[in-house]
């Protein structure tokens, strides 16, 4: 079991579970995604701090995105 109290330690938590089920570099693009920029658990939080793969990873995602005119599905 994992619990948490508080907003940030909620996501810090969110964060550290994304890592356990789908790997660091996807818990780090989560981060990105977010623009969380506190150390824990990954100085991930903005394009100066996370790996380059990680920010071509969330580019890629958000230009796949917008190619399509935000449609989903």
């Amino acid at each position: 079991m994992v619990t948490a109290a508080g907003v940030s330690a909620g996501i810090d938590m969110a964060l550290a579970l994304n890592e356990r089920i789908a790997g660091t570099a996807y818990a780090q693009a989560t981060q990105l995604d977010m623009e969380y920029d506190p150390q824990p658990p990954f100085d991930a939080g903005h394009p100066r701090s996370a790996p380059a793969e990680v920010t071509a990873f969330v580019s890629q995602m958000y230009g796949a995105m917008l190619d399509s005119g935000g449609q989903t599905g």
